[in-house]
């Protein structure tokens, strides 16, 4: 994700687009991008849901999908609910960070405690450093406050409970001599409950700062690195670079302790990109949104393989096909596929444009 700023929004940046359905070679096998997989429209979303992000699952079966606007920030971040029979509402207004005064929800997942813990990602407003992470504060499944628990992020990202830990994805760690830097925090329940956020120290130093992630050069010349995040069966937790594709797992000891770090599967060819991710527990599959191709992959953990479940070419997302999509999501049979429709540089979309949109695609 090489990013152009101007006037605190992402520069929009015209690229050529070639329509690229076929076979893709994996370490252990080939893989055919399938009609029956082709991506049909779930959601056509208003405009006050410009730019969506990322999904979280309530209690009660619904989405929780953030909405930060980053496209058109005339209209606030926020976070709104999809319920099982695909109705949309606005479920909560972000609270604005105090000097941005904007505010940009990203990833989200529900603590043990119930209550949801939100990446306010502010590192297209002030890249240095004041992004946070929020919660929003529960009862009986309904938002009624928030606070500032984590404060000393450069771009947060992603959000995963796990147990009474708390994982966030950090796609740069804004070091200007390592720009190739991103990393994976982690926070204990019993520090979020303190009167004042946690404070990050910038750097490497900082002893939250779980796993220190590397984004090899790549032809799009983008260093963004840890996107998503997910953690499987056996609760080992694996991320991805969004500049170079490579897909990371950590897994840990039996005191919870970090016990290895590994690259499981790195191919610029073939997955130039990696952004949301999400893992089928059952089946031992993660889903991997490919923001650059316009593409969902799936790794399948115990073959040790990438195939490509789905690609389209250069679309305004018209019918459900991909438009940049950033975020995976399995209810029962059905991918849930969010379309993030925010061109950058390298990546195959070209144009911001509508429709607004939430994909599907049957698995069944």
């Amino acid at each position: 994700m090489k990013l152009l700023k101007r006037g605190g929004m992402l520069c929009v940046v015209l690229l050529g687009a070639a329509l690229l359905v076929g076979c893709q070679t994996a370490r252990a096998g080939a893989g055919t991008v399938e009609a029956e997989h082709r991506p049909e429209m779930l959601l056509s979303l208003p405009d006050y849901c410009n730019t969506p992000d990322a999904m979280a699952e309530d209690g009660d079966d619904n989405i929780i999908m953030s909405v930060p606007n980053f496209n058109d920030p005339t209209y606030p971040g926020i976070l709104t609910k999809i319920t099982p029979e695909n109705q949309l509402s606005i479920f909560f207004p972000m609270p604005v960070h105090p000097e941005t005064k904007r505010s940009g929800p990203m990833g989200l997942d529900f603590g043990p405690d119930d209550n949801l813990y939100v990446a306010d990602c502010q590192f297209f407003y002030d890249d240095d450093h004041a992004s946070r992470i929020v919660k929003v504060n529960m009862e009986d499944g309904e938002p009624v406050s928030s606070e500032v628990v984590v404060e000393g992020f450069n771009l947060s990202n992603a959000v995963k409970w796990k147990g009474d830990e708390m994982f966030v994805t950090e796609t740069t760690l804004g070091l200007p001599d390592q720009p190739e830097k991103s990393g994976v925090y982690r926070f204990s329940m019993g520090e979020l409950t303190g009167d004042k956020p946690v404070q990050l120290q910038p750097g490497v130093d900082d002893p939250h700062l779980l796993a220190v992630l590397e984004t090899k050069p790549n032809p799009e010349d983008n260093l963004m690195g840890a996107d998503g995040m997910c953690f499987d069966g056996e609760g080992n937790l694996y991320t991805g670079n969004f500049g170079d594709g490579a897909l990371f797992r950590v897994t840990f000891d039996e005191d919870g302790n970090k016990a290895k770090q590994e690259v499981v599967y790195r191919n610029n060819d073939v997955l130039p990109c990696i952004d949301g991710i999400y893992c089928d527990k059952s089946a031992g599959k993660i889903y991997i949104t490919d923001s650059q191709q316009n593409a969902i992959h799936v790794y399948d953990i115990s073959e040790d393989s990438l195939n490509k479940l789905w690609e389209n070419g250069d679309t305004d997302g018209s019918g459900g096909l991909l438009d940049q999509p950033c975020e995976p999501r399995l209810r029962d049979d059905e991918l849930i596929v969010v379309n993030f429709d925010s061109p950058m540089p390298g990546l195959k979309n070209s144009e911001w444009d509508k429709p607004y949109t939430v994909s599907v695609i049957d698995l069944d």
